[in-house]
């Protein structure tokens, strides 16, 4: 015969049990975005677990549709939670946008034995998602360190264009030389900045600029020392370049 305590204890366990779905949703127990970022910004986007090729689990989102996708790579310290502000701009015109924490930042995982700094298996991973997932041309996009990596890169990887949010040219910390990767990039590029940002400042990205092996390249640079993705979500003159890189993208898709 079954005494209370026992009924008890297993109607709380059966309750626990129930409970637990809801409490981790179908993030597959990642967090929410809003739980993570704590302001969406009004993007609305269901995390996922992205795998990469040496086994890290990338926390990611995907927000908006259509054929053209965006790929945003962050700044540092810091996580994707930094480009909302900017990605609702994105998807209201018409554009897809993927968007991930680098390994070791944010809610993605470094496993023993995993190379720390091997952004590009993160970038080829989530690139490989948006082509994947139907898009017919890929951007890859880079605030501050994301802007440094994703130049370091981006000559590695398929893409329709490349846009840097004064990404820096040489990151000893991150392993990113993107003076030295420069000549072998050929996809589209757009440096983004301004004239008196320490980080990038305006011989470096002529600097970039001149190297780099793009047929199609260009800099558009602002007045102030606006830096990384602060150019398209905060500086006076943010509208401006959020039209000014729209276009570019919509003029090579």
């Amino acid at each position: 015969m079954v005494s209370p305590m026992v009924r008890l204890l297993g109607a709380w366990l059966v309750t626990a049990l129930l409970a637990w779905p809801q409490a981790s949703g179908a993030t597959g127990g990642l967090p929410a975005l809003k739980e993570k970022c704590g302001d969406t910004s009004g993007v609305s986007a269901q995390p996922f677990a992205l795998a990469t090729s040496d086994g890290v689990s990338l926390y990611a989102i995907e927000a908006g549709s259509g054929p053209v996708a965006v790929v945003l790579a962050h700044e540092s310290p810091a996580s994707l939670c930094g480009w909302l502000p900017y990605i609702q701009s994105l998807t209201v015109s018409g554009l897809r946008v993927l968007a991930f924490d680098f390994r070791g930042f944010g809610d993605s995982t470094v496993p023993a034995g995993v190379p720390y700094r091997a952004y590009d298996r993160d970038l080829a991973a989530i690139v490989a998602r948006a082509r994947n997932g139907g898009a017919r041309r890929v951007f890859l996009m880079g605030a501050s360190y994301g802007g440094a990596i994703a130049l370091t890169y981006a000559p590695r990887l398929r893409l329709d264009g490349v846009i840097s949010l004064s990404g820096e040219t040489y990151l000893p910390s991150a392993k990113a030389n993107a003076l030295d990767s420069a000549p072998r990039l050929r996809a589209p590029l757009l440096v983004v900045g301004s004239r008196h940002d320490r980080y990038l400042p305006v011989k470096d990205a002529l600097a970039l600029i001149r190297r780099a092996g793009s047929k199609d390249k260009r800099t558009a640079l602002y007045p102030g020392g606006w830096h990384g993705w602060a150019i398209v979500e905060e500086a006076p003159y943010a509208a401006d370049a959020r039209l000014l890189i729209l276009a570019w993208i919509r003029a090579r898709s």
